[in-house]
């Protein structure tokens, strides 16, 4: 599935934001130049919230996305390994399967054979819709087999479909 399909089953919390905040979240990939195509979207809830991350004050959730897709599982794998030599936001370096603490925003990572889906928002922006966009993404793109990363601000945890699925 495309991350374009996907976000239709999102619109219930979100819509579609025309003008897509550039970054480096996924420079790391991107230079490798291994994808044959890729795909990013941004979305906007649709109702806003606050929380102590926002000074409590009100704020709309932004959730970027991207899209990845890779010719060979070696290609991809090619890209996975240096994503774990510079992981966002300060290309730390990363070990896999190793839980962390580094200097990153929220986020959820899902590695499939030939294809790698981001999402990410800011810290100010995490909110139940944030905990349940998760789930429904990782549920979308994770395959049985799938590494998933998930961040939270400041700290990095290695994941599965299982976990998330079973996740209070």
């Amino acid at each position: 599935m495309s991350i374009a399909k996907f976000v239709t089953s999102q619109f219930d919390q979100y819509e579609l934001e025309e003008s897509y905040m550039s970054d480096n979240f996924v420079k790391s990939i991107e230079k490798q130049n291994l994808h044959l195509y890729s795909d990013r979207i941004l979305l906007k809830a649709k109702e806003s919230h606050k929380n102590k991350n926002s000074y409590d004050k009100p704020i709309f959730t932004r959730i970027q996305l991207w899209q990845f897709y890779f010719e060979s599982k070696e290609k991809c794998n090619q890209a996975f390994d240096s994503l774990l030599k510079c992981f966002p936001n300060d290309c730390a370096e990363i070990e896999k399967g190793k839980n962390q603490s580094i200097k990153v925003t929220p986020s959820i990572w899902v590695f499939c054979d030939s294809e790698i889906y981001v999402a990410r928002t800011s810290c100010e922006h995490v909110d139940e819709k944030w905990e349940a966009f998760k789930k429904d993404f990782a549920f979308t793109f994770a395959e049985e087999n799938s590494k998933i990363i998930v961040t939270e601000c400041g700290k990095l945890k290695w994941t599965t479909k299982e976990e998330i699925k079973n996740a209070p």
